[in-house]
């Protein structure tokens, strides 16, 4: 800024005032320059110090997400480490289960053929038992023919009065009877263990009420004190004429035997009259449903249930053990009745028999 004055020229340039006549410019004071100074600096300090404080509160900042980083990355390391262990023991025991299942596979695999081959040693052994009956069943067949044709010859060919009289219809026909009955007794063609005249007893028929209705009055000098009634001993008897049976109330009872040795059970046998020997054909009295157990004792509570089977096969049927798991020999053997053929009065028991391998110590391993 140049002016001009009747002293002269005045000049004010760069913060300086200039008198251009005098060649005097006036300067700033050294005060003024260093309260200016000082106030910059201020300036520029305090700018310093929140520079600072804003780089601190930014660095912490980072390290506190570097740390939380490396913690988050601890924990994933942690996690995927338990994972893998956990992954490791999971295939171990895995491993261990199909370890196992092979070896209850094995074991099974030979359980069966066990089995299997049991079971063709005892089809090998009923097939050849099956002929055996057969070839018995041909010659018992065979030597009645023959002794019927022996009967008829003598028939034709006697003359004596005698020999008539001996040979007369009632003859012939008790021959017959016998004949029949003695193949009858033999059909089985197995020891019969429960046979009274063995050894065998009749043990108990626990709380079975003995049938009395239609049996006879005992009396004691002409007085009539009880009825009789059929003892059960019959039905481990050989004779079973008709009416001739252990008859018991209703359609259920129970008959335990003690058997004539200790015995492996492997087949039972009912017996009852032919039908047509039966009054009216009726075989309503006859057994139909009957469990077998065997008893560790003679009064057991419980026995071991060796089969449960339907007797259809008038006049004897022959069943197999169905169960022996613990293959286990009886001396004590009970058999339940549990129906009839619809008679509601009473239950006609004509003869029970039990088959099997007596114990032995030289070859029993129980």
């Amino acid at each position: 800024v140049v002016s001009t004055q009747s002293t002269g020229v005045r000049r004010e340039e760069s913060g300086q005032s200039c008198d251009v006549l005098d060649g005097i410019c006036n300067s700033p004071s050294p005060n003024e320059n260093t309260a200016d100074s000082s106030q910059e600096l201020e300036q520029a300090k305090k700018e310093l110090e929140e520079l600072m404080e804003r780089l601190k509160v930014e660095n912490d900042k980072i390290l506190q997400e570097v740390k939380d980083w490396k913690a988050s990355k601890n924990q994933e390391k942690l996690a995927f480490e338990s994972a893998v262990k956990e992954s490791q023991s999971e295939v171990k025991e895995l491993g261990l289960q199909i370890n196992e299942g092979q070896e209850a596979i094995k074991a099974l695999s030979e359980e069966l053929l066990e089995k299997f081959q049991k079971l063709e040693n005892e089809n090998s052994a009923l097939r050849g038992r099956v002929d055996e009956l057969e070839n018995l069943l041909t010659t018992k067949v065979e030597n009645i023919v023959s002794e019927l044709g022996s009967i008829r010859e003598k028939m034709e060919t006697s003359v004596d009065d005698e020999e008539e009289a001996a040979l007369s219809p009632s003859s012939v026909q008790d021959l017959i009877n016998r004949s029949l009955k003695l193949f009858a007794a033999d059909e089985v063609a197995m020891p019969d263990y429960a046979l009274e005249s063995s050894g065998a007893v009749v043990f108990t028929i626990g709380d079975t009420e003995p049938y009395t209705k239609d049996t006879p009055w005992m009396g004691l000098f002409g007085i009539s004190i009880w009825r009789s009634c059929k003892t059960p001993r019959l039905a481990i008897q050989k004779e079973n004429s008709p009416g001739n049976c252990w008859s018991f109330a209703g359609d259920k009872g129970t008959l335990t035997i003690q058997l004539s040795a200790q015995v492996f059970p492997e087949y039972f046998t009912l017996d009852h009259i032919p039908l047509e020997l039966a009054p009216n054909n009726n075989a309503s009295s006859a057994p139909n449903h009957f469990r077998v157990l065997g008893l560790d004792y003679g009064n057991a509570p419980k026995g071991h249930v060796l089969g449960n089977y339907e007797f259809t096969q008038f006049p004897i049927q022959t069943f197999q053990v169905q169960q022996n798991p613990y293959e286990k020999y009886f001396r004590f053997i009970k058999v339940e009745i549990l129906s009839n053929y619809g008679n509601k009065d009473y239950t006609c028991l004509y003869r029970f028999r039990v088959h099997g391998r007596p114990y032995d110590t030289d070859t029993y391993n129980g």
